[in-house]
């Protein structure tokens, strides 16, 4: 059809139309149009998802300054602190704003060197130090889990000629705790080390670190180390773990839930340190010494001169004589034997460190023994009984050697056979079809989905409950107005039956030819109404032709 001819047949339709008519049908067509074009705008707008949450306001002025420059389109919420990204760009836009170092936390760290300037004085290049070292050290506090943000401030150590005058190194944490729950001390501690171990001369018990709260969340001493619950948390390592190591170990025996284990460990939260001497009352020679002297033979003596003073001879004797010649001294002589003995000493230094299990005590549940059987209608039944003493008896000595359980220092071992709950044989389903699959498959873009059907139906429902209703009436209109206007002026229009009427009279008084194309439809419809009038008449008529046909 031409423009034209669909121009023509446009003024045809609005000629045979009222103005109230032409009205309500232009008010339709603009309500369908809009609604379908708002849903189609609505099913065509991006799903916004969550880019980054909980940033300080430079951070955020950062990341949307470049997202503008980019000309992504981003929503803010929870007043700035929170960007949101269309959800088909979220994954691309943290990787490239990633590598731009985006979002910062407002702290400048080493880069801070990569611009040098002249003229700068060794003092504010102590000042850069300083504050990049407190801006790396931030960052890399950031990146634990349980915290959000960290500040560091540092003061570095200064030495002096004179002692009284030097000042160690000091340093502060303040931590912003993703939830209000204190850090455990094992997480302080290693973010105190931390800090001590990147700056020279800083003492881990040097280092102070609080929360946004306020609270301290490190003290030195072993008191703080009690305070913190340290203690608490290694007793509770511990009875996990030996709880977990007997529970692997008789599973696979009593069979999975059929075995309940609690163990209470008693741990020494006090060190001990003890030296002890001991000396051994038996004594050993050590070294023994003897000399003899004897007085000078009468009338001894010698030709005076040089002869007489001369040494005598070696003597050529054996080394063997010598004791028994002196044994031989004339009396008078002076015999002299000096004994040193040795006592034996042990010296032993005992350490006992904090933490040392000194009590243990382990409770083991077993349930009874049950086997599975089908009768002969298919059914599943479970049957229990009580396990023997030797079976009890056996995973006793298991426990035991397990946990390493030692009589002497007090522990305790329980081992009892209780029935557990009524535990059916739940039969795992088998995988079901894939049609069962799909709808978790599919849920991923059910937002999408369900947008496509809500403009869909809206567009269905505006065609058939509005649309098509006026339009029939507009159709309808012209083909009224016909009818009246063939009609005499002032008559009334016409009934149905007084129509019939008329076309019945109008076959009787057409040609054959026109009676032969117009009997049908007025010959049954006559037929239908003497049946409904008259339905005995009309049996008995259709009867008697059934009696003809016989003869």
């Amino acid at each position: 059809m031409s423009p034209d001819q669909l121009l023509a047949h446009l003024k045809r339709l609005t000629s045979t139309l009222t103005p109230r008519q032409i009205a309500s049908l232009a008010g339709v067509f603009v309500a369908v149009v809009g609604v379908v074009a708002g849903s189609a705008y609505w099913v065509n707008a991006p799903s916004y998802v969550l880019l980054y949450s909980d940033l300080d306001a430079e951070s955020a002025a950062a990341v949307t300054a470049r997202l503008k420059g980019q000309e992504v389109p981003y929503v803010l919420e929870e007043g700035g602190r929170a960007i949101r990204v269309p959800a088909e760009r979220v994954d691309e836009l943290r990787l490239e704003l990633a590598s731009q170092g985006l979002p910062t936390t407002g702290r400048i760290g080493f880069e801070i060197f990569d611009r040098t300037a002249f003229g700068t004085t060794e003092f504010l290049e102590h000042v850069n130090y300083r504050r990049g070292l407190e801006g790396e050290l931030a960052r890399t506090i950031g990146t634990i889990a349980e915290v959000a943000s960290a500040r560091v401030h540092i003061a570095l150590a200064r030495d002096s000629l004179f002692t009284a005058h030097a000042e160690e190194a000091k340093a502060s944490v303040v931590l912003k705790l993703r939830s209000s729950k204190p850090l455990s001390a094992a997480t302080v501690n290693g973010i105190a080390g931390l800090v001590a171990a990147s700056v020279e001369s800083l003492r881990p018990e040097a280092v102070v670190v609080v929360d946004t709260f306020g609270r301290p969340l490190t003290q030195g001493g072993a008191e703080a180390e009690e305070a913190t619950g340290a203690s608490v948390e290694r007793q509770q390592r511990v009875e996990r773990d030996l709880a977990a190591r007997v529970v692997a170990l008789l599973e696979p025996v009593v069979g999975p839930g059929h075995v309940r284990v609690n163990v209470s460990a008693k741990l020494d939260i006090e060190s001990q340190e003890e030296t002890e001497e001991r000396w051994d009352p038996t004594t050993v020679v050590r070294s023994r010494q003897a000399s003899s002297e004897g007085p000078a033979a009468a009338g001894a003596g010698g030709i005076a001169g040089a002869r007489a003073n001369a040494p005598p001879a070696a003597s050529t004797a054996p080394a063997e004589t010598a004791a028994p010649m002196l044994a031989a001294a004339p009396p008078g002589g002076r015999t002299t034997e000096t004994t040193n003995y040795e006592i034996s000493k042990v010296t032993r230094h005992t350490i006992v460190p904090q933490g040392r299990l000194s009590r243990l005590s382990v409770a083991v549940i077993l349930d009874d023994e049950r086997t599975t059987a089908s009768d002969e209608s298919g059914r599943t039944q479970v049957s229990s009984k009580p396990r023997s003493p030797e079976d009890l008896e056996r995973v006793q000595r298991l426990v035991a050697a397990a946990v390493g359980l030692d009589p002497a220092r007090g522990d305790q071992l329980t081992v009892e056979n209780i029935a557990f709950g009524d535990q059916s044989v739940v039969e795992q389903p088998p995988a079901g079809p894939l049609w069962r699959e799909l709808p978790r498959q599919v849920a991923p873009y059910a937002p999408q989905i369900l947008r496509i059907a809500a403009v869909a139906g809206i567009a269905l429902l505006a065609l058939v409950v509005i649309l098509r209703p006026m339009m029939r009436a507009v159709v309808a209109a012209p083909a009224l107005q016909a009818a009246a206007a063939v009609e005499a002026p002032g008559q009334t229009p016409r009934t149905v039956a007084e129509m019939e009427d008329a076309i019945e009279a109008e076959l009787d008084a057409a040609l054959p030819e026109s009676v032969e194309a117009r009997r049908l439809p007025v010959l049954s419809r006559r037929i239908a109404r003497r049946a409904e009038e008259q339905p005995e008449d009309l049996a008995r008529l259709v009867r008697s032709w059934l009696t003809e046909e016989e003869r």
